[in-house]
């Protein structure tokens, strides 16, 4: 049995489909055998100048580090780019002036994310924090994504577990859309879509997997892919870098929890997450909520839903949700 769903949030059309013999297309996202430490990997504590010079770090006792941030060593976007506009004909075109920034997450070239103790998480949002409240200052810049690429069947090209940073000098058009149903949605009903959802999903509680004082972790309604999680602030707030230290902990608290929920379902797939929040230079929004997305790279995209713009979920998100409390 298969059903259209509309994701309210983004409008987007899913087909989710109840397939009890769905396989995984990938397995594991690294080798099992992965060393603590990689004398060739550029991340790896020891091997510090092979990377670009050193942006941001939190110290350790003696001299090390247990987050770093660097700049990527073959950016896509540069804060010493001049930003320029010009058109040509119908075509726009503006230098490749931002930023491009790696937190490198951990000195363990073999960890992920359950493998860090809660307080190196809540460092983890914090570096987060203070890398976006610091580009804000920068008033070329409209828009800052962190994003999280593990395994190469989700982009990533090292091993060793890290995040990225990129600040640009116009919106993507992903969060653009996401704002404008949004708006639409709140001009039409006078309330925030992501409010109306996290009240739906807390009354249900059949997509969600965890709560916490402040955040609940959830499986959405129309899901991209098999286990795909979300992480919601579960008051209004439209702009990340405004959380404070004791919501730093409890998110990273709950994203490392949200990510071995995930390792445990699908033996450590690839998968992705993102942050979205507001516009750099935008107010607080009362028609949006930052959210983290996590989405396990775990089935193929093909023809139909790149021409179509839909996904097909053989999963249904409740029976998903369902194993992941379990988990």
């Amino acid at each position: 049995m298969s059903e259209f769903r509309k994701d309210p949030l983004s409008n987007r059309w899913i087909i989710t489909l109840d397939d009890k013999n769905f396989v995984p297309t990938t397995g594991r996202a690294l080798p099992e055998d992965l060393p603590v430490k990689d004398d060739i990997c550029p991340f790896c504590p020891g091997n510090e100048d092979k990377t670009g010079k050193e942006i941001h770090r939190v110290s350790q006792p003696k001299d090390g580090w247990s987050i770093r941030v660097i700049p990527n060593n073959n950016p896509y976007l540069q804060v010493e780019t001049q930003l320029k506009k010009k058109g040509d004909a119908v075509y726009d075109i503006i230098a490749g002036t931002g930023a491009n920034e790696v937190i490198i997450e951990t000195p363990a070239h073999n960890a992920d994310l359950e493998n860090l103790t809660d307080a190196h998480a809540a460092e983890l949002i914090k570096v987060y924090r203070a890398r976006m409240s610091d580009l804000l200052k920068d008033d070329r810049l409209e828009y800052i994504l962190i994003f999280k690429n593990k395994g190469s069947r989700a982009g990533a090209n090292l091993a060793h577990p890290h995040s990225q940073l990129m600040a640009m000098p116009v919106i993507p058009k992903t969060i653009s859309d996401e704002m404008a149903e949004a708006q639409q949605y709140y001009g039409f009903k006078t309330r925030c879509p992501f409010c109306d959802t996290l009240e739906s999903e807390l009354a249900s509680r059949s997509r969600l997997v965890k709560e916490t004082e402040n955040f609940i972790s959830f499986v959405p309604f129309a899901s991209r892919t098999p286990f795909e999680m979300w992480i919601m602030p579960k008051h209004h707030t439209s702009h990340f870098h405004h959380i404070n230290d004791n919501m730093c902990a409890q998110l990273g608290s709950l994203l490392k929890d949200s990510i071995t929920r995930v390792n445990k379902a699908l033996n450590y797939p690839p998968y992705n997450y993102m942050i979205h929040t507001a516009p750099s230079k935008s107010p607080d929004i009362p028609f949006f909520h930052w959210h983290i997305e996590i989405l396990p790279r775990v089935k193929s995209i093909a023809g139909f839903e790149w021409g179509s713009g839909f996904y097909i979920n053989p999963t249904l998100p409740e029976e998903s949700a369902e194993y992941l409390r379990g988990l």
